[in-house]
């Protein structure tokens, strides 16, 4: 797994518009990279709900916020339109789970991205943060994340 003072790995993936983001365009400022299973499943749904929620507290504290799943593009679009998501879901479909693999966060039974959270301040990992499949992360250790690197 990615460890904290690591290096954002390179990578290019495309959001739910089909927009190409790559690890340089978040290689710099303060970028939350959220690593989730599943759309449409409930624990990811809260988790993505309530990063939307208080997506404008991120935006106040010039937070880049993306997440990533294995999920297509396609799909992506239409999840973020279900739940009002204004920032951006990647999509790590093919070569499938490629990039939650660089990362450590991937499940090969299971076939999907784990619940790891990355913390980046100019490309460098700050933090890490995990949680169970079946458990969503805190919001607050994310803004606790926050708060320490000012």
């Amino acid at each position: 797994m990615i460890e904290t003072g690591s290096r954002l790995f390179d990578f290019s993936l495309e959001n739910q518009y089909g927009e190409t983001i790559t690890s340089t365009q978040l290689a710099s400022g303060r970028v939350l990279v959220v690593f989730y299973p599943w759309a449409f499943s409930r624990v990811c749904g809260s988790e993505l709900a309530e990063i939307q929620e208080h997506h404008q507290l991120f935006s106040e504290r010039q937070v880049r916020v993306c997440a990533i799943s294995v999920d297509h593009k396609f799909t992506l679009r239409s999840y973020a339109e279900s739940l009002g998501i204004e920032f951006d879901l990647l999509a790590d479909f093919w070569p499938h789970g490629a990039v939650a693999r660089l990362a450590g966060a991937f499940d090969e039974e299971k076939g999907v991205a784990t619940r790891l959270t990355l913390y980046l301040v100019d490309g460098v990992v700050q933090d890490v943060m995990t949680s169970l499949m079946t458990e969503p992360r805190s919001l607050e250790s994310y803004f606790e994340a926050v708060k320490r690197s000012r």
